[in-house]
């Protein structure tokens, strides 16, 4: 599965605001739910609250993932954003968050799930791609960079 199939340009948010933890989680499902035209805010929410306080979806190298499964939604979806300067995200590295992907997708359904993370995490454990994505300054040089990525690594 190829994340650029699975997000849309007004899925991606260049200059996220929030400067915690929760806050960006809350701005990422704000995100999601009007670009995607999901009316089941709160729901998404608290299932991506759930999930993260269980255990920080930060992965390292400036990345985090936050992702929940919903009975609410019928498919993936999938959201990005940027933080240039990073946030504290409780990360495995210690190191804040710049980039951002949150996922969420039905509670009965694990392919496409499944499928979506580990296309994520193949693409940012090279550092190329990180670097490129930090230097975006449109969504259309985004979408070009993943699908760049993609081609070369996927």
């Amino acid at each position: 599965m190829k994340l650029s199939d699975k997000i849309k340009k007004s899925a991606i948010k260049l200059d996220l605001q929030s400067d915690n933890k929760w806050d960006v989680i809350d701005e990422l499902v704000d995100l999601l739910c009007d670009c995607y035209r999901l009316n089941q805010r709160e729901t998404i929410l608290q299932a991506i609250l759930k999930r993260e306080a269980g255990q920080s979806t930060g992965v390292g190298m400036e990345i985090a993932v936050p992702h929940a499964k919903t009975p609410v939604v019928d498919k993936l979806y999938v959201v990005s954003g940027l933080a240039k300067n990073g946030i504290d995200f409780d990360s495995v590295d210690g190191k804040k968050v710049k980039i951002f992907f949150l996922l969420v997708s039905p509670r009965d359904v694990s392919g496409p799930h499944i499928k979506a993370l580990a296309g994520i995490s193949r693409l940012v454990k090279h550092e190329e791609f990180r670097a490129s994505l930090l230097e975006c300054d449109t969504v259309k040089k985004i979408i070009k960079t993943v699908k760049e990525a993609e081609k070369r690594y996927l």
